[in-house]
């Protein structure tokens, strides 16, 4: 096990891969069981961080900051940050819900709080910023700090969001948006400054017929060779996946994983792990 005396008390949970050139700081870091942490990666936290299991920090991130507690499942593409001016500050704090995606050369600025929700995806090029301060206050510049939320399942690529915003659940904000002020759930947004295009659009709710037409469509052009048992239920090898329950059952194989992650790709995803060789109900509803 690779030793790291900047850090005051370390846990790792099972199967936790630390690569090399990875340094890690501060008075009480937890990582998750099966994560994987990649090269070049540092991470400094003054008092607590938590990231949940099966997380994968890719190489070269920055993870700075006073609180910072991520569910599980957290992805982050390489060159990615969490922390900025102010992060080590009493008014920093972030908590970010299970299945974050941190796009490469993204970053989520924590001077002052921010809350992610479940299911939230920052494209490439994504900022969220809670300051935005350079010149003096005096003199008459714009100064501003505030918190930042953001709700379960909201998507933007390439955005900024600036302090002081709420985003609602159920979201999708157009590529290079510039967020200045509080979106509703279930809306599509888009824009410089983003604007409202339509309003509770998602989700959608969709028939039987037109969910077996879209996995059809994903088994077909991905080759996964599910087998429809009826209703929305599949088979792949010695797996049922019941996409109207979401429901990921039986043993696990090579093409049944395949499948679960080519449906991840396809914004499909199953609070499973695979236990011993089966697909089991995660045991916490947090993803912690």
């Amino acid at each position: 096990m690779k030793k790291f005396p900047g850090v005051e008390e370390l846990t790792l949970g099972k199967n936790v891969e630390i690569e090399e050139n990875v340094s890690i700081k501060g008075k009480k870091i937890v990582i998750g069981e099966g994560s994987i942490v990649r090269s070049g990666t540092k991470i400094e936290v003054s008092e607590y961080c938590e990231i949940g299991k099966r997380s994968l920090i890719g190489e070269n991130n920055r993870i700075r900051g006073r609180d910072i507690r991520i569910g599980r499942e957290f992805y982050s593409n390489h060159s990615s940050e969490i922390g900025g001016g102010g992060c080590f500050d009493k008014t920093s704090k972030l908590t970010i819900g299970y299945w974050f995606h941190l796009g490469s050369y993204s970053i989520v600025n924590t001077a002052m709080e921010v809350k992610i929700g479940n299911e939230v995806g920052m494209g490439r090029f994504t900022n969220i910023y809670t300051h935005g301060a350079y010149q003096s206050v005096l003199n008459g510049f714009p100064v501003d700090f505030g918190p930042i939320t953001i709700g379960n399942n909201v998507w933007m690529p390439g955005a900024t969001v600036l302090p002081h915003v709420t985003v609602g659940n159920n979201v999708v904000i157009g590529v290079g948006s510039l967020v200045l002020k509080d979106l509703p759930g279930g809306c599509l947004a888009a824009g410089v400054p983003c604007k409202i295009i339509k309003e509770n659009c998602y989700p959608r709710k969709l028939s039987m017929n037109e969910k077996l037409q879209i996995i059809q469509r994903i088994n077909n052009q991905w080759n996964l060779k599910m087998e429809h048992q009826g209703n929305c239920v599949f088979k792949v090898d010695k797996a049922y996946i019941d996409f109207e329950n979401m429901q990921f059952t039986g043993n696990s194989s090579e093409k049944s994983e395949r499948s679960r992650s080519v449906l991840r790709r396809n914004g499909i995803r199953f609070k499973v792990d695979v236990v011993d060789g089966e697909y089991r109900k995660w045991k916490n509803a947090d993803g912690m």
